[in-house]
């Protein structure tokens, strides 16, 4: 289970940082950009801590990361996702 949660773990980073690429990608601002990606560096700091934490615990905390992890990465596409 432990490995599951790091797969998901590492999928949901990345479909965040490539929807957030996306999104600022026309900004054009050096400074919009370099704050973006230091909040990411600390959003996948936290977010690989936090998994690798509960994956050594109980089944319930590891269903719960794991609902987590979904809604997030459902959330994230959905804000990030370009405006038609």
């Amino acid at each position: 289970m432990s490995i599951l949660l790091t797969i998901a773990d590492l999928l949901l980073l990345l479909t965040i940082v490539i929807s957030v690429s996306r999104a600022v990608r026309g900004s054009g601002s050096l400074l919009l950009t370099v704050c973006i990606v230091i909040a990411l560096l600390v959003f996948a700091t936290v977010s690989f801590t936090a998994a690798s934490g509960l994956a050594q615990s109980s089944a319930f905390n590891q269903g719960v990361l794991v609902a987590f992890l979904i809604v997030t990465a459902i959330v994230a596409r959905v804000s990030w996702a370009p405006k038609s």
